[in-house]
């Protein structure tokens, strides 16, 4: 059995109707264990119930020898000294180029990654400044609180200073008049 491509293949059934080529294997009484040869094809009966048949397409017409495959044709090639150092010098090129671009790309990099730290600076000091204002007015509030309730303490003790003395007071006038 030989490989043929599937085109060859499509053609061979486009040509040949397989169902009416194994209704006739079927029907023919003394096909059980012959082959049978149509065209290119040849058609075996693999079981006595008819359903199962082996199909082989013969190869094709001409030897696989005979066929030559060719490169596509070459440019001629010099080697001389001129080419070659006309070549490493464009290859130098190239590779500076490229070296170039890689440094661009890096400053380029460099200089997104310096204004991202300068903004992330800036933020930082705005935030400290904005914490820094907050705790002193905190601390003014807390200051100014402490004082109010320092200065009712004293009012509350000098009302109860009086109220001590006018009570001495009463104690003696009453202590003297009685």
């Amino acid at each position: 059995m030989s490989t043929v491509s599937s085109t060859a293949l499509k053609e061979k059934f486009t040509e040949l109707s397989l169902i009416s080529l194994l209704c006739s294997c079927m029907h023919n009484d003394k096909v059980k264990d012959e082959v049978i040869k149509y065209g290119d094809m040849q058609v075996k009966q693999l079981d006595k119930s008819g359903q199962a048949f082996e199909v082989v397409i013969k190869p094709p017409s001409k030897d696989a020898s005979e066929v030559k495959l060719s490169s596509p044709p070459r440019s001629p090639t010099c080697l001389d000294a001129k080419t070659i150092q006309e070549k490493l010098e464009k290859a130098e090129e190239r590779r500076k180029s490229m070296e170039a671009e890689t440094l661009k790309k890096l400053a380029k990099e460099r200089e997104h990654q310096m204004e991202v730290l300068s903004k992330a600076a800036e933020v930082e000091a705005a935030f400290a400044k904005k914490a820094q204002e907050e705790l002193e007015k905190k601390q003014e509030l807390y200051e100014q609180n402490q004082q109010a309730q320092r200065q009712a303490k004293i009012e509350r003790l000098k009302e109860m200073e009086k109220r001590a003395q006018e009570v001495r007071r009463n104690k003696k006038e009453f202590a003297t008049s009685g």
